[in-house]
């Protein structure tokens, strides 16, 4: 489980990381531009900044 939890913790450190950087590859490929479209661009930066937020949660709690 100790595996599972690091990459909870690095999957959501990367998604934090990419919204606040701004990763063209988050927001130039196809199933992004789907969910942009669809969702706003506010609402896609909301989406991963909630992903993040989840996987760096699960991950710590797996870790303890």
């Amino acid at each position: 489980m100790q595996i599972l939890g690091i990459i909870l913790l690095i999957y959501g450190a990367f998604l934090l990381v990419g919204f606040i950087m701004q990763f063209p590859f988050f927001y130039q490929n196809a199933k992004s531009k789907v969910l942009i479209k669809m969702m706003g661009k506010t609402g896609y930066n909301i989406l991963l900044i909630i992903l993040g937020g989840i996987a760096l949660t699960f991950g710590i709690i797996i870790l303890t």
